[in-house]
C-alpha cells in the first residue's frame, strides 16, 4: 500500500499543528481513514521523520526535526500561491474573532461556575463568524473544510451539557480546534508569530 506526498503532506502538517496526535484524531482533522494516517505515520517513523511515543499517560506520533523540514518542504510544494491568497483573507477575518474567543473562555474560566448559559449566547455568534471564516478558508484550501464538523460537534457537547467540550486542554474541544485553526493558518501562510497575530 502506498501513498501519495499530498496525504504525506496533510498527515505531516496535522501532527505539526499539534505537536503530538494520535493516528485517530489526525484522520479525524485530514478527512481520512485511521489506517491511511497510520500508514504514513509509521513510514515517517521508519524514515526518521517522526518518533512514535507509547505508554505512559501522554502517546501519540511527533515530528522530528527531519520531518520538520520534510514538513516545510511538502508545505511549499502543496500551498499554491492562489491558496494562500485565500488563506491569508480569511487570517485576516479570524483575528477579530480570535480575541472575541479569548474572552469568551477567559469569562468562562473565571465567571461563569459550570453555568453554560453565561457564555452560550457569545459563543453562538462566534460559531457563526467562524463558520464564515471556514467558508473562506476552504474555498481557498479544501483540507480546511474539516474543522467546521469538528467545532460542531464541541459545541453540541458543550450546550448538551458537557462543560469540558469548551476549553479543556487535550480533549477535542472547541478551545482545542480553535487553536488547531490559527496554528494551520499561520504555517500554511509561512507566518512567524508576532502581536499581531494574537
Amino acid at each position: 500500500m502506498t501513498y501519495t506526498t499530498r496525504e504525506e503532506f496533510e498527515t505531516l502538517h496535522a501532527v505539526r499543528i499539534r505537536g503530538m496526535a494520535q493516528p485517530e484524531g489526525v484522520a479525524e482533522g485530514i478527512g481520512s481513514s485511521t489506517d491511511s494516517v497510520r500508514l504514513v505515520l509509521d513510514d515517517a517513523v521508519a524514515r526518521g521523520l517522526a518518533k512514535s511515543r507509547t505508554g505512559g499517560r501522554v502517546q501519540g506520533y511527533t515530528l522530528t526535526p527531519d520531518g520538520r523540514t520534510r514538513h516545510e518542504h511538502l508545505l511549499a510544494e502543496h500551498v499554491t500561491t492562489e491558496e494562500r491568497e485565500g488563506l491569508s483573507e480569511a487570517y485576516e477575518a479570524f483575528l477579530a474573532p480570535n480575541r472575541a474567543f479569548k474572552a469568551v473562555t477567559t469569562k468562562w474560566q473565571t465567571e461563569a461556575e459550570g453555568d453554560i448559559t453565561v457564555v452560550e449566547a457569545d459563543l453562538l455568534e462566534l460559531h457563526r463568524v467562524i463558520g464564515d471564516v471556514l467558508s473562506t478558508a476552504a474555498s481557498a484550501a479544501p483540507r480546511m473544510k474539516f474543522y467546521q464538523p469538528r467545532f460542531e460537534n464541541a459545541l453540541t457537547a458543550f450546550r448538551g451539557g458537557d462543560t469540558s467540550a469548551l476549553a479543556r486542554p487535550m480533549s477535542g474541544s472547541y478551545h482545542d480546534v480553535w487553536m488547531e485553526l490559527h496554528e494551520d493558518l499561520i504555517l500554511s501562510l509561512g507566518r512567524v508569530r508576532s502581536d499581531h497575530d494574537e
